[in-house]
C-alpha cells in the first residue's frame, strides 16, 4: 500500500513538473517575434453578439479603400492606426478581406518586415470607417456615447499578432499597406483580388513620408474625386494622393473631435473627412458613370540597355472594353499625341496584364504618359497619367520590382 501512494506522489510531481515547463517554452516562444508574421483571422466581437453577419453580404473588390493613416509615432510610442472607409453606399462585412503591410528593410524598429492578417466579420454601414490600431491608448472616447469612436467599429491587432508594448506597426521611412478582398467563389482557385494599394515604399520616382514640425503627430488623410461619399480615391501610390491632416491651411471637419494616440494629434479617426483637392485638380468635376476597366497598376520604365520605355499596366476586370490608347506628351498640360491603341479583353473578371514598348522616346527627356480606355461604344475615358523622368541611368532594380513580381504571383 505504501509502495503504492508513493508511486502515485512521484508520477503526480512529474505531471507537474512538465506543465511547468510547458508554460515556460509557450511565454519563451510566444516573446519571440517572427520576421514574417503570416495570415490569421480576427475573431470579430459583432459576429459572437449577433447573426447579422449572415445576412450582410461580404465587400466586393473597390467596396473598401484605405482612407486615413496614422504612422507617426514619437517617444511615448503612441499608437499608430489605419482606417478602412466602406465606399459601396450599402451596408457590407469585411470577412476574409486581408492586409498585408510591407516597410522598409533596413527599418529595425518595425514589429516585422513583412505581415499578414486576415480581418473577421466586421460589418460597415454606408461610408463607416473601420480602425485598426496598434494597440489600446489615449483616446477621445471608445463606445456607444455621442461622439465616440464606435467600439465595434475597432480592431485592436496587438490581440491578433502581439508584439511588446508601444510596437511599431508602420515605418516612418516607407511602407506599403495592399488590401485585397477574397475570392468571389471557391471556384475562383481562391485567389484574393486586389482592391487597394497605398504607401511610398518601392515608388518611382520616390518621396518621402511627410511630416510636420515639433513632436506634434498628424495623419495622411486620402484625396477623394469628389466630395460625396462614394467618390473614386487618388492613386495611393503617390504623394498627391495624400494630405497631411496638421498641414497649415488645410480644414478638416468632423461632427466631434476625435483622436487615437495623444489629445493633440492632427487626425479624423472615426470618421471619414474630405481631403483638399490637389491643386492641378481642382478644375469642377462632373458625374461620371463607371469606369468599363478596373485599373490597379500603370507603370511606364525606361530600359536600362536604351532609351526605350516599357509601358506596363495591370487591369482588375474589364467591362465591354474595346482596347487602350497609350498617349504622350513632354508637358504635364500640353497636348497628347496617341502613340499606339492596344486591344483590349472585352467583359472579363480575370486580372490581366499589359506591355508595350515606345521605342521613340529620346534619352534626356521628360514625357507624361496617359492611359485611355475606350469602350466598344467608342467612349473615351483618361485612366490613369504617369511622369518619367528623362534621364537614363542604371536601375536601382536589376529584375522586375518588387510590387511587380507580387501582383504577378
Amino acid at each position: 500500500m505504501k509502495d503504492l501512494i508513493v508511486r502515485r506522489l512521484t508520477l503526480s510531481v512529474f505531471m507537474t513538473l512538465i506543465l511547468v515547463l510547458t508554460f515556460s517554452v509557450t511565454n519563451i516562444m510566444d516573446a519571440q517575434v517572427p520576421d514574417i508574421i503570416v495570415p490569421q483571422k480576427i475573431e470579430s466581437q459583432t459576429s459572437k453578439a449577433s447573426h447579422e453577419n449572415d445576412t450582410v453580404p461580404v465587400a466586393a473588390r473597390f467596396n473598401i479603400a484605405i482612407s486615413e493613416i496614422m504612422y507617426v509615432t514619437n517617444t511615448d510610442k503612441l499608437p499608430q492606426w489605419i482606417e478602412l472607409h466602406n465606399r459601396s453606399g450599402r451596408k457590407v462585412s469585411l470577412e476574409g478581406w486581408e492586409v498585408t503591410i510591407m516597410n522598409h528593410p533596413a527599418d529595425k524598429s518595425v514589429l516585422a518586415t513583412t505581415l499578414i492578417f486576415t480581418l473577421g466579420a466586421e460589418i460597415l454601414d454606408r461610408n463607416q470607417v473601420l480602425l485598426l490600431v496598434t494597440e489600446r491608448g489615449p483616446n477621445s472616447g471608445v463606445g456607444t456615447a455621442k461622439g465616440d469612436i464606435q467600439a465595434d467599429r475597432v480592431v485592436i491587432l496587438k490581440d491578433l499578432i502581439g508584439g511588446t508594448p508601444g510596437y511599431r506597426l508602420l515605418s516612418q521611412t516607407a511602407f506599403k499597406i495592399i488590401l485585397t478582398a477574397p475570392a468571389i467563389s471557391k471556384t475562383a482557385h481562391r485567389r484574393k483580388r486586389l482592391s487597394d494599394i497605398v504607401g511610398n515604399l518601392g515608388e518611382i520616382p520616390a518621396w518621402k513620408l511627410p511630416l510636420i514640425e515639433g513632436n506634434q503627430r498628424s495623419s495622411l488623410i486620402r484625396a477623394y474625386e469628389g466630395n460625396n461619399a462614394t467618390g473614386r480615391a487618388y492613386d495611393g501610390t503617390a504623394a498627391d494622393g495624400w494630405e497631411l491632416t496638421g498641414k497649415k491651411g488645410a480644414q478638416y471637419t468632423t461632427p466631434h473631435t476625435t483622436y487615437y494616440g495623444h489629445h493633440s494629434d492632427h487626425s479624423t479617426p472615426g470618421y471619414r473627412a474630405l481631403a483638399p483637392m490637389p491643386v492641378e485638380r481642382s478644375p469642377l468635376l462632373v458625374e461620371r458613370s463607371p469606369l468599363p476597366v478596373e485599373l490597379s497598376k500603370f507603370r511606364p520604365e525606361r530600359k536600362r540597355s536604351s532609351s526605350e520605355v516599357v509601358i506596363r499596366w495591370i487591369t482588375e476586370s474589364e467591362t465591354n472594353n474595346a482596347g487602350f490608347n497609350i498617349l504622350r506628351s513632354e508637358n504635364r498640360d500640353g497636348e497628347f499625341t496617341k502613340l499606339r491603341f492596344v486591344a483590349g479583353q472585352g467583359t472579363t473578371s480575370e486580372r490581366t496584364l499589359y506591355e508595350w514598348t515606345d521605342k521613340t522616346a529620346k534619352p534626356n527627356v521628360v514625357y507624361y504618359y496617359q492611359l485611355e480606355c475606350v469602350s466598344v461604344d467608342g467612349t473615351r475615358q483618361t485612366l490613369r497619367m504617369s511622369r518619367l523622368r528623362g534621364n537614363i541611368g542604371r536601375s536601382r532594380h536589376p529584375v522586375d520590382p518588387f510590387w511587380w513580381r507580387n501582383l504577378n504571383q
